[in-house]
C-alpha cells in the first residue's frame, strides 16, 4: 500500500487549513454544545495538545478531502492516539481532551496529603545523594518547530529531554548531572553529557538541598506562612500576585526536591488555601502520563511574556495520588502570524520519572 509523502505547506497555509477544519467541527457540534449547556454550566478548560506544527503536514487536497471524515472520527482518533504512550513531541495526534472536575481543590489536595503521610522514608545520611530523573519539554526546543518566514525567536536556553541528577543530601559533596541528548534515561544506553554539581550553599528563598528541605515547616499553618513569606503576626495581602507566587513555590518544590512525608502533607494542605485553584481531568505531563491536576491560571514554572495567557497544572496519578509533574498550557489563541502557539497547546512540562536516596553518584534507587 503506497503512502502519501509528507510535504511542508507554504507559510500561513497551516493556519488557513486549521481554521477551516475548526469551522467544520464547530458547525457539526453546535447543536450538541447548545444541548450540553442545559445540563452543565461549568467552565471547561481548553483541550491540551501539542502545537499544530508538530503534526504531519499533508498536501491541501488530501486534507480537504478528509475534513468530513475528521468531523465524524475525530473523537475516536484522539482517544486512540493519546493512550499511555502518547507524549509531547509525537506527531501522531492531539492530546487528550481535559475537562473541569467538580471536586474542589481542597478535596483533592486533602486526599493527596493523606496519601503522602503514609509514605515512609528511611533514615537519610549526610554522605548520601538524592537521585532524580525528570523529563523536560519546552516548545521552543521542540525538533518539529517551524516558524513562518520572517518570524524571529529569541534563543534562551530551555530544558529539554531526560535529565538524571545526584545531589548531595547536605550540600557539602559534589554531585552529578547527566543530560541525555537522545531522550533515553535510566532505561536506555543512549548518548549523554555529564556535568559536576558543585557544593551547594543554603538558598535564601527556596531550599537547594535535602537537609534544607527538612527545615521547612511540617504543619499546614507554618507552611502556608512560608509560601507567602509572612512574618509573625502578618496577614496575607490578598493580592493576586501573592497567590501566584505562593502557587509557583509549591510547583518548584514538587518538581525540584524530594520531600519528607510530613513536609509534603503540610505543603498540600497549605496549597489548598491558595485562592484561584481549580481541578482538571485528563492532564498530561512531559512523559505522556495522564492524571488529575490542580491548576491555576496565570502561573508558570518559567517566566514568559504571555504568562497571563497560560495555566499551570500540578498533575497527580489518580490511583496512587503520587505527584507526576507540572505542565504549562496555553489558554489564549495566537496573537499574530508569528505566534505559533494555539489555545490548548503545551508550553512546557516537567515529569518526575523517579526519585530516591542512593549512596553514591551514578547509582539508581
Amino acid at each position: 500500500m503506497s503512502t502519501i509523502p509528507e510535504k511542508d505547506l507554504p507559510p500561513g497555509r497551516h493556519r488557513v487549513l486549521r481554521e477551516h477544519l475548526m469551522r467544520e467541527i464547530t458547525n457539526e457540534t453546535s447543536y450538541t454544545r447548545e444541548t450540553d449547556k442545559a445540563h452543565d454550566t461549568s467552565e471547561t478548560p481548553s483541550p491540551v495538545r501539542p502545537p499544530l506544527w508538530r503534526c504531519p503536514a499533508f498536501v491541501a487536497p488530501a486534507l480537504a478531502g478528509a475534513l468530513s471524515v475528521a468531523v465524524v472520527l475525530g473523537v475516536t482518533v484522539t482517544r486512540d492516539a493519546t493512550g499511555p504512550s502518547a507524549r509531547p513531541g509525537t506527531t501522531s495526534s492531539d492530546r487528550a481532551h481535559d475537562t473541569m472536575n467538580r471536586q474542589s481543590p481542597a478535596e483533592v489536595l486533602e486526599r493527596i496529603a493523606r496519601a503522602a503521610e503514609k509514605e515512609r522514608l528511611s533514615r537519610v545520611r549526610d554522605n548520601q545523594f538524592v537521585y532524580s530523573e525528570v523529563e523536560n519539554y519546552h516548545w521552543k526546543m521542540d525538533p518539529g518547530l517551524r516558524l513562518p518566514d520572517g518570524c524571529l525567536m529569541t534563543q534562551e536556553g530551555h530544558p529539554y529531554g531526560v535529565e538524571q541528577s545526584w545531589k548531595s543530601v547536605d550540600g557539602q559533596s559534589e554531585g552529578l548531572r547527566r543530560e541525555h541528548a537522545d531522550g533515553k534515561g535510566s532505561g536506555g544506553d543512549g548518548d549523554y553529557v555529564e556535568n559536576t554539581i558543585a557544593r551547594q550553599l543554603p538558598g535564601k528563598t527556596m531550599p537547594e538541598y535535602f537537609r534544607q528541605v527538612e527545615e521547612l515547616p511540617t504543619d499546614p499553618e507554618g507552611m502556608y506562612r512560608w509560601l507567602y513569606g509572612l512574618e509573625p503576626g502578618e496577614r496575607a495581602s490578598g493580592k493576586r500576585a501573592a497567590d501566584v507566587d505562593a502557587y509557583e513555590k509549591v510547583a518548584t518544590l514538587l518538581t525540584g526536591q524530594l520531600l519528607p512525608p510530613k513536609t509534603a502533607a503540610a505543603l498540600y494542605r497549605a496549597a489548598a488555601r491558595i485562592p484561584g485553584l481549580f481541578v482538571v481531568d485528563g492532564a498530561r505531563d512531559a512523559a505522556g502520563r495522564q492524571g488529575v491536576a490542580v491548576a491555576m491560571k496565570g502561573a508558570s514554572l518559567s517566566w514568559t511574556p504571555d504568562r497571563v495567557g497560560a495555566r499551570s497544572e500540578l498533575i497527580f496519578d489518580e490511583k496512587t495520588d503520587k505527584f507526576l509533574g507540572e505542565s504549562t498550557v496555553r489558554i489564549a489563541g495566537p496573537k499574530n502570524e508569528c505566534d505559533v502557539l494555539d489555545k490548548g497547546d503545551l508550553v512546557e512540562s516537567v515529569a518526575v520519572v523517579d526519585r530516591g536516596i542512593v549512596d553514591e553518584t551514578g547509582r539508581l534507587p
